[in-house]
């Protein structure tokens, strides 16, 4: 969520050199050059659990290196809630080796209990970095570091977030093209990605890289760079290789197949240019919604990600959040649990029956 509402109307309707590796040359038009193309992923990937396994499609996000409720509620009450809700997949920023040690040991104790672990590796404030060789050297070591703490403990690693929100060039452009964005900071978070990807497999080769999240209809950002050009028209720029797209989706978006003035089916548009599996890595309601708890169980929301799920290729729907965190200086009361950390609001009793009725693999 983040930065998003700075992106987007509250209608949602306008809302380095060589050696940056895993480079290649793409086409000038990725979504013209690869509408046939079908997703590559693992189908209905998994967790262990005990002696068998579990799916992966239902998650939530936490923030342990924040302060306030997630620093006042132990490990052991967040996975018995994370388990009552039903998720088993938990999502955790990783920005420094400080925060990669928290979540590796919150990684222990919840695979005990089936409960899985989605790494969202972000450096800090890439954005005021002096070039793409400066963000790509952050990254890079920033990704060594994930990579090498959170061995044997997460799978999943998400490369950044919303770059795209601090790319664009206003909140009057809508985000599907190139030059909707700053060229000198596209290059910043270009050279981001890559060196986390880079730092990420080289201490983790087994890691499933998720690209860094956008949202609304941002996918001129994602374009780029799976086609190696850039905001200025230059092509044969290096391509970071990923596993996963990852997408953002908010109440005051509408509907994801039917986004903005023109109604853009943003779910086909991710599958047919990229051909890779989608992870919905935040869903949520905004704090001033009328019928919080009967969105996120919604067409808007759950329900129509359960129910295009097989057809789109979506592998995971993460809920943003577990836990309110205005008062301390987070993004505002996303939360199904108040900021005491135990409080449960209506809207947890919602989802959770909702998991129940709809089990995915």
């Amino acid at each position: 969520m983040r930065t998003l509402l700075a992106a987007i109307s509250l209608f949602g309707a306008l809302c380095c050199a060589t050696v940056l590796i895993y480079a290649k040359s793409g086409t000038s038009d990725a979504y013209q050059s690869s509408q046939s193309a079908s997703p590559r992923g693992d189908a209905s990937p998994k967790i262990a659990c005990g002696s068998g396994s579990k799916g992966v499609f239902y998650g939530i996000a936490g923030h342990l290196e924040h302060r306030g409720a997630y620093r006042m509620s132990d490990y052991e009450l967040q996975i018995s809630q994370l388990r009552d809700l039903g998720v088993t997949m938990y999502a955790q920023d990783v920005s420094s080796e400080e925060s990669a040690h928290m979540v590796a040991d919150f990684a222990r104790a919840a695979a005990k209990q089936c409960i899985g672990t989605l790494a969202l590796v972000t450096p800090f404030e890439p954005e005021k970095r002096a070039n793409e060789q400066e963000t790509y050297e952050r990254g890079y070591a920033l990704g060594k570091t994930a990579g090498r703490v959170l061995k044997g403990l997460v799978t999943y690693y998400q490369v950044g977030n919303e770059y795209d929100n601090w790319t664009i060039l206003g909140s009057n452009r809508s985000g599907e093209h190139p030059q909707d964005y700053d060229n000198a900071m596209f290059m910043k978070a270009r050279g981001s990605i890559l060196g986390l990807i880079k730092g990420i497999r080289e201490t983790n080769p087994d890691a499933k890289i998720l690209l860094t999240s956008f949202s609304w209809l941002h996918y001129g950002f994602t374009d780029m760079l799976y086609a190696g050009t850039q905001p200025d028209g230059t092509r044969g720029h290096p391509v970071p290789q990923w596993d996963i797209t990852a997408w953002h989706w908010y109440s005051n978006m509408g509907s994801i197949t039917a986004a903005g003035d023109r109604k853009v089916n943003v779910l086909k548009r991710l599958r047919d240019s990229y051909g890779k599996p989608i992870w919905i890595t935040e869903y949520g309601v905004r704090p001033t919604h009328a019928d919080p708890a009967g969105y996120l169980v919604g067409k808007d929301a759950l329900k129509g990600f359960v129910s295009l799920a097989k057809t789109y290729d979506i592998q995971n729907v993460t809920l943003y959040e577990l836990y309110d965190d205005q008062r301390y200086g987070g993004d505002g009361n996303y939360g199904v649990i108040n900021d005491d950390g135990k409080t449960r609001k209506s809207r947890f009793n919602t989802v959770r029956d909702f998991i129940k009725a709809n089990p995915m693999p």
